[in-house]
């Protein structure tokens, strides 16, 4: 007997569908081999399991829709929704990740890494009395993406950074250390212009240049909901941008991150991990921070300096 659905309404089987014997009602023998089932109603159900080969699977005679037609995923809605402005935008960094280390290490302790899980590391870091090094791939063998070196008695930083697209590297940074006065990790670092991105086109090839500009950051003491929600400890520190203007390309970027007590937007929020051996710090950017429009080697150097409030916490500093 066929498994069907129970609110199919199908007559029960006959004596003889049902034991294989004729029924004891000699009209039975007369009247030939019973009529065929008729079809049972299909409830508006399409299911290729009970579809055989070369019959179509939907009502009315249409065409099965393939098993291997792509999934519309979020990821894909999501995407689709995106203002263009954005997509174009690309960003080396995750939204959110951590700072983890072997929780076990073997005979050869293996560096910090940075990413989104333990399984699936990103960039290696490490970090000694001298500086931080921030390698560009989930182990130390690969080349620097960006440096810090510390000063006598790490009252200066000196930041090196990836250069800005088509142009040659830079001088080094400076970071402002805390201070009694002036509690605070200040930096200044080029940022795209608003409106500063053309393309040019000719014959042959299209050139798209960026102006940029320097702009102020600082890293506060925050104990505020926005490090709270990172899940760790909840005294952290936050990300300020100095500059109330909007990012390149006039962007109005939609959840724009938390103000911080004198106005100016929070663009990434970090702190200290909390109840775990092997994950050690946590990082997210906000606001304009999180839509790339401050470009990449403002992000390298947000997360950088950010591992310096981690590195120099850990010291006692």
């Amino acid at each position: 007997m066929n498994n069907h659905d129970i609110l199919d309404d199908e007559p029960p089987p006959s004596y003889e569908e049902a034991t294989g014997r004729p029924s004891n009602n000699s009209n039975a023998t007369n009247n030939g081999p019973p009529p065929p089932t008729p079809p049972r109603p299909t409830n508006n159900k399409t299911s290729t399991a009970h579809s055989s080969p070369g019959t179509p699977g939907t009502p009315g005679g249409g065409p099965a829709s393939s098993p291997t037609a792509a999934p519309h995923t979020p990821a894909q809605t999501f995407q689709q929704i995106l203002p263009a402005a954005r997509q174009a935008v690309r960003q080396q960094f995750p939204p959110a990740f951590n700072l983890y280390r072997d929780a076990f290490p073997g005979p050869v302790q293996r560096p910090c890494f940075l990413g989104e899980h333990q399984a699936t590391p990103l960039y290696s870091v490490t970090a000694g009395w001298a500086g931080l090094v921030l390698h560009n791939g989930p182990s130390d063998d690969h080349a620097p993406l960006a440096t810090v070196a510390y000063g006598p008695a790490a009252r200066r930083m000196a930041v090196s950074l990836p250069p800005l697209p088509g142009r040659a590297p830079g001088p080094a940074l400076s970071v402002h250390t805390p201070t009694v006065m002036d509690p605070t990790f200040a930096f200044v670092v080029a940022v795209p212009s608003p409106g500063s991105t053309a393309t040019r086109a000719t014959a042959a090839t299209a050139t798209t240049t960026t102006t940029y500009r320097n702009e102020k950051f600082e890293w506060r003491r925050s104990a505020s909901d926005a490090v709270a929600g990172l899940g760790g400890r909840s005294h952290g520190w936050k990300l300020v941008r100095l500059s109330n203007e909007l990012p390149a390309g006039g962007m109005a970027v939609a959840g724009s991150g938390p103000p911080s007590g004198d106005g100016h937007e929070v663009v990434a929020v970090c702190t200290a991990a909390a109840m775990s051996v092997s994950k050690l710090w946590k990082f997210t950017f906000l606001g304009t921070g999180l839509s790339g429009a401050l470009g990449e080697q403002w992000a390298v150097m947000a997360v950088i300096t950010g591992l310096v409030t981690w590195d120099q916490d850990r010291r006692g500093g």
